[in-house]
């Protein structure tokens, strides 16, 4: 007989009371009594494991309802302390979630999302960790809110120091394997790869992917853990199109409708800068005449051509690629996939291209992205039932039999990480990482 839903709410109750208990709370009770009342609560005795009413007293139930309550409202942001979801229940202010508790449960899921293309994943070997990125962790253990530290200085800073280190050995590196050294979001993306801090978020748009990095890491279940949420991995995805209107190119398909003299400002510029380098072709040659070049300069449609066609190192996508600009832009994200005009240069690596790569950006230092996205949606909507991405919520009990799976589905170490010299990659990235970091001792 299935429970009422009074009952599966008081069973849940009582969890988070117990999970809070396990994890310290019942050090900091003071009243004897209460304590005595709480150790007399028991299970129905129909052997059904649910909690049985009759059981809790008055204060039982008042220091239950005020942890379920606390649960109820997201975790509490600190720009020293990384914050982590205490339970699925708090963990549904911002996920629509699902657990994966059998081997069956499993396969359905793999089955299901591994031949999706449209969609973006992501794994993490911890379910109760909110989505920081790496720079946010790294900026929240040095206290660098509190020193102060300027976040875009250290990040214009951090791209300088990229490009120039080592004689722009990791410049060089970026344009041999065709990437853009130009672009922020391109060197962006080696630094993250090698485990560099930065304020990207890696997605891909493959499931098997996303299971790999569930599974990489992961702590084997426990038999009582103190919280249920501990013995968890999860897998988030959301259909692109969820992503679209923070993206790239709905940024620069915008400019471009909607912005022409921004365009036309940086044209001209280009157009000027030909006109500089022209030399003897402005004689024998009408095209490059400074009447035609000046009608060129001012020409819309050719305009919006060079626009789209974003060159490196010279159109739209670069200008909205530096740090400066996507700063003020709270989250966005960014793809190579498609053949629209759109390029970044995330594809420099073997690691990315295997990976079906996509990378999130999130402009905070301190404040995770499922937060940010949040505040942005009930700012423009009050009224909002937002939730930022779905989550499957996989048991770690299942873990052996996922890491079985994974080689066939092709998902080997081998393959994830095919660079060869992976340790002096991340010795260069942290070298950079450091030099930038002791500007701001």
């Amino acid at each position: 007989m299935e429970p009422t839903d009074e009952q599966s709410l008081l069973d849940e109750k009582i969890k988070i009371l117990w999970e809070w208990g396990q994890s310290g709370g019942w050090a900091t009770l003071r009243d004897a009594q209460l304590v005595r009342e709480i150790t007399q609560v028991r299970e129905m005795p129909d052997g059904s494991g649910h909690v049985n009413p009759q059981t809790l007293t008055s204060r039982v139930r008042a220091l239950a309802n005020a942890l379920y309550g606390s649960q109820q409202l997201p975790p509490l942001l600190h720009p020293e302390h990384l914050s982590m979801y205490g339970s699925f229940v708090q963990k549904n202010n911002y996920f629509d979630q699902q657990r994966i508790d059998t081997p069956a449960e499993l396969e359905a899921l793999i089955s299901e999302f591994t031949p999706k293309t449209d969609h973006l994943f992501r794994g993490i070997n911890e379910a109760k960790f909110m989505l920081y990125s790496s720079m946010q962790r790294n900026w929240i253990l040095n206290k660098r809110e509190t020193k102060p530290t300027d976040h875009q200085l250290f990040l214009e800073r951090l791209m300088d120091n990229a490009r120039l280190y080592c004689g722009g050995l990791l410049a060089k590196y970026i344009e041999t394997n065709g990437g853009d050294a130009g672009n922020d979001v391109s060197v962006l993306s080696i630094l993250q790869h090698y485990s560099c801090p930065t304020p990207l978020l890696d997605w891909t748009y493959s499931f098997p992917v996303a299971l790999y990095f569930a599974a990489m890491g992961a702590t084997d279940a426990q038999p009582t853990p103190a919280r249920e949420i501990d013995n968890y991995v999860s897998v988030y995805y959301i259909e692109e199109q969820g992503f679209a209107q923070a993206g790239l190119r709905e940024m620069v398909a915008m400019s471009i409708e909607g912005n022409l003299p921004l365009i036309k400002e940086v044209f001209q510029a280009n157009v000027e800068a030909l006109k500089e380098r022209r030399g003897i072709m402005a004689s024998f040659s009408p095209t490059f005449s400074d009447e035609n070049m000046n009608n060129f300069a001012n020409d819309d449609a050719a305009a919006l051509r060079w626009a789209r066609a974003s060159f490196p190192g010279g159109g739209l996508t670069n200008y909205f690629c530096q740090v400066k600009h996507l700063k003020r832009i709270p989250n966005s994200y960014f793809s190579d996939q498609g053949d629209d005009f759109v390029r970044i240069g995330l594809e420099n690596n073997p690691n990315v291209i295997n990976q079906k790569g996509v990378f999130a950006w999130n402009s905070s230092s301190t404040e995770p992205m499922e937060h940010v996205v949040h505040e942005q949606v009930i700012q423009d909507n009050p009224e909002a039932n937002h939730l930022y991405s779905h989550c499957f919520n996989i048991h770690k009990s299942l873990l052996p039999h996922l890491r079985e799976r994974l080689p066939q589905l092709g998902m080997t170490d081998a393959f994830i990480f095919p660079e060869q010299d992976q340790q002096h990659l991340h010795e260069v990235v942290w070298a950079i990482f450091d030099k930038t970091a002791a500007g701001f001792a």
